[in-house]
């Protein structure tokens, strides 16, 4: 009969992996005996022994085999038995207790003590090399069997992603239940979502727009801010089957859907090499008006600048964050240049509205080179937001926020794409503007500026500037630098 040190209580622990939602799921092959069932076996046999019992130790749902789980009273039991409170451990059986051997050597060394090592069949004599050999024989099979099944279910998920099937789960929005079978309506909104947040558009303005018009998650949901961003940058959007190693988590594509994916490769590598620019807490970037046409007066610099929130400064009156368009040092600038950006978007506004009024121009922007100053527009500001993303991911990688390995992920096909955005802009040759009468006043201008939305007051802009640019030169020591009159003085068309 199994004795106990100084003849103290044995505590009883009991565990089970999965919680059974249903007496139905429970009828399945393969059942784990319930806590309370192993409970009141454990009490059986100590009775039957004639042995104490301690603190019932139960962790429900919780794996023995994955060791980043935490098992909240497996922790109690081993403290109660490593300071001497109990005198051993009974448990159904010893894969209940634990399916990694080096948690059974913390008994062994516990063994001069006399602790009782039971299960619902045996009992484990740690003192001696046949008990120990015995107890570890069985510590041996049961990681052997988790770590079988374990191997086994990876390759069935891999063997799955391979031939592109699903592993189950909620239907992904846009796709039908076989994951596969675009679903039109909804593969519609995922389009218009991403070509909207490619143009800039806020998360947030996105998130309006869906709850207005009702259109919930596959769960019956409202959509937030995490589950967007998880769903525009979900592989799946651009036809990619992804497989992860569960043992080195490295993410890599194994398959691709059948057909024409909803969004395309490039358009979705855009977005997500814009979430991973932007470092942890910063709020969304609105649509920077002047990003793209807006250069670096600094003698010797001449570099694009790009926006950037300043939540270090007083906000706007309004009380939203002050913005900036600076000269970054991440992209080669300067780093000395900055304007606010209300104000050079007002100065922005007034010179197009001056320069599109004039007949001399506007006939020339509005009839002949309409087309062409649109595509230049539509380049320069995807050069621009591309470099932006750019610059903002060797920030990132600078604070050391990302490591190179993800750096070196987002960036390839970034500039891959600026290249060829860079050799489409320098092969589309200006239109010559044509003498026609005037079409619209100052004030018709100005009316058609506050109509327009973000991206047409962009296009407005590039066609007033006609491939020239605005240059801003940098703060003179002790003059203003974010009033409008101020802003006037430094900007000028170049």
């Amino acid at each position: 009969m199994a004795t106990t040190s100084a003849n103290l209580p044995i505590d009883v622990y009991a565990r089970v992996s999965k919680l059974r939602k249903s007496k139905q799921a429970a009828r399945g092959g393969n059942r784990e005996l319930s806590t309370a069932g192993q409970v009141a076996v454990c009490r059986a046999r100590l009775a039957e022994r004639g042995l104490p019992e301690g603190k019932v130790l139960i962790d429900p749902g919780r794996s023995a085999w994955n060791t980043k789980v935490k098992r909240k009273d497996w922790d109690e039991l081993m403290d109660r038995l490593e300071t001497g409170v109990s005198g051993g451990v009974i448990m159904f059986d010893l894969e209940r207790f634990s399916r990694q051997p080096e948690d059974g050597e913390r008994l062994i060394r516990l063994a001069s003590r006399g602790i009782a090592v039971l299960d619902s069949e045996s009992d484990y004599d740690l003192r001696t090399p046949n008990g120990k050999k015995t107890f570890r024989d069985a510590m041996t099979a049961a990681a052997y069997y988790s770590d079988r099944q374990a191997t086994k279910v990876r390759r069935g998920l891999q063997l799955r992603a391979l031939e592109g099937e699903p592993h189950g789960g909620v239907r992904p929005f846009g796709f039908e239940a076989d994951r596969v079978t675009q679903r039109e309506d909804e593969a519609a909104v995922l389009r218009d979502l991403t070509a909207r947040f490619l143009a800039r558009e806020t998360l947030d303005s996105l998130i309006a727009d869906l709850r207005a018009r009702g259109i919930l998650t596959t769960r019956g949901k409202v959509f937030t801010n995490t589950i967007l961003r998880c769903l525009l940058t979900r592989e799946r959007n651009c036809g990619r089957i992804i497989h992860t190693d569960p043992e080195t988590g490295v993410r890599s594509v194994v398959s691709k859907l059948p057909g024409e994916p909803i969004i395309s490769e490039d358009d979705f590598d855009r977005v997500c090499a814009i979430f991973a620019s932007r470092r942890r807490g910063r709020p969304g970037s609105p649509s920077y008006l002047c990003s793209g046409v807006t250069v670096c007066g600094r003698p010797g610099c001449g570099k694009p600048l790009y926006g950037r929130p300043r939540a270090d400064m007083l906000p706007y009156d309004d009380g939203t964050v002050r913005r900036h368009y600076w000269c970054a040092n991440a992209s080669g600038g300067c780093g000395r240049t900055a304007v606010d950006q209300r104000a050079l978007d007002e100065v922005a506004e007034d010179l197009t509205a001056e320069i599109l009024s004039d007949p001399c121009n506007t006939s020339a922007i509005e009839a002949t080179a309409r087309q062409v100053a649109s595509e230049a527009a539509r380049l320069d500001s995807e050069i621009a937001d591309a470099e932006a993303v750019a610059a903002a991911l060797a920030d990132r990688l600078g604070r050391g926020e990302i490591t190179l390995a993800r750096y070196d992920i987002a960036v390839a096909p970034l500039d891959q794409r600026i290249a060829r955005l860079k050799t489409e802009r320098a092969a589309l040759a200006p239109a010559e503007p044509q003498e026609i009468p005037q079409e619209a006043s100052l004030e018709q201008w100005r009316r058609r500026w506050v109509n327009a939305s973000p991206a047409e007051r962009r296009d407005l802009l590039r066609m007033a500037l006609r491939g020239k640019h605005l240059v801003v030169e940098p703060v003179e020591k002790g003059a203003g630098s974010d009033g409008l009159a101020d802003v006037k003085r430094r900007v000028t068309v170049e």
